[in-house]
C-alpha cells in the first residue's frame, strides 16, 4: 500500500461525513463510454458533434437524429454496463453511515444499480422519461421500446415528444438540487472528487463550497484545485476504492 492509499483509507475510516463527486471516468470503468467523445467515423454517422446534438434546439429541429444518437450512444451502452467494485464500495460506505451522498454529473443511474440510495443526479438521469406537454413521467424503457424513431407520448392522446430527463444544453439546472448539493459539500468533512467530473458544470462550482481540509482529488490533471487538496491520487477507481479495508 502506497502512502497515498494509506491516507485515503485512514481518512475514510475516520469520517462519518463523506461526500463523493463522480464524473464520466467513474462510469467508464463500468463499461459506459463517454458519449461526448468522437471516434473515427462519428461525424460520418451522426453529422453533428455530441455537444450540438445534446441541445434543446437540436432536439426540436432534428428529433430523428437526436433519438437515434440517444438510443445508440447512450441507452444501449447503459443497458450493458455493470457497476464496479468502486460503485459497490460507495454503497457500502453509505450503509455504514460514512457516506452522506454521491453527487454525480453522470446520467446513467449506475450508482443506484450498485445500491447507493442518496444520489444527487446534477444533470438528470436516463432512467426517467417525461413529456413536456402533459408532464407525465414514463418508464425508462419507453424510448428504447418506441415503435417509431421519435418517441411520442401516448398518455391521454397527448402526442408530444417523450424525452429523457437529462439536462440538455440551453436548459436550466435544478436550482433546488444544486443548493442541496452545495450544502452537502459545504458541511462535508471529507470530499472525494473524481477529476473527470470537473469538466462538467456544475462540479467546479461545487468545489468552491468545500470548507474542510480533507479534499481528495482522484485522477486529476494538474489544476488549481490540486493546491487545495490534502491528497492527490492516481489509479483505477475499482482498485483505489474497491480494495479499502474498512474499520
Amino acid at each position: 500500500m502506497t502512502s497515498e492509499q494509506y491516507t485515503l483509507q485512514k481518512w475514510i475510516n475516520e469520517t462519518d461525513n463523506l461526500v463523493f463527486l463522480s464524473g464520466p471516468a467513474f462510469s467508464l470503468e463500468a463499461g459506459f463510454p463517454d458519449f461526448y467523445q468522437m471516434e473515427e467515423g462519428f461525424l460520418e454517422t451522426y453529422k453533428f458533434p455530441p455537444e450540438e446534438i445534446l441541445t434543446l434546439t437540436f432536439l426540436k429541429r432534428n428529433p430523428f437524429l437526436f433519438y437515434r444518437f440517444f438510443r445508440e450512444r447512450m441507452l444501449q451502452p447503459m443497458l450493458e454496463a455493470q457497476p464496479t467494485a468502486a460503485h459497490g464500495m460507495l454503497a457500502k460506505l453509505e450503509e455504514m453511515g460514512k457516506l452522506r451522498a454521491v453527487l454525480t454529473v453522470n446520467v446513467d443511474g449506475i450508482h443506484q444499480e450498485a445500491g447507493s440510495r442518496n444520489v444527487l443526479e446534477l444533470c438528470g438521469s436516463m432512467m426517467r422519461n417525461w413529456c413536456a406537454r402533459c408532464e407525465k413521467f414514463l418508464d425508462f424503457t419507453y424510448i428504447m421500446d418506441s415503435p417509431t424513431p421519435v418517441a411520442y407520448c401516448n398518455v391521454d392522446m397527448c402526442g408530444d415528444y417523450v424525452r429523457p430527463d437529462i439536462v440538455l444544453r440551453e436548459e436550466p439546472y435544478n436550482l433546488e438540487l444544486l443548493a442541496q448539493a452545495t450544502e452537502l459539500v459545504r458541511q462535508a468533512d471529507v470530499l472525494i472528487v473524481d477529476g473527470s467530473a470537473l469538466k462538467r458544470f456544475p462540479a467546479p462550482n461545487l468545489m468552491q463550497a468545500y470548507q474542510g481540509h480533507k479534499l481528495i482529488c482522484m485522477n486529476t490533471a494538474p489544476m488549481v484545485f490540486d493546491a487545495r487538496a490534502g491528497l492527490v491520487i492516481q489509479g483505477g477507481y475499482a482498485e483505489l476504492l474497491g480494495g479499502l479495508e474498512l474499520a
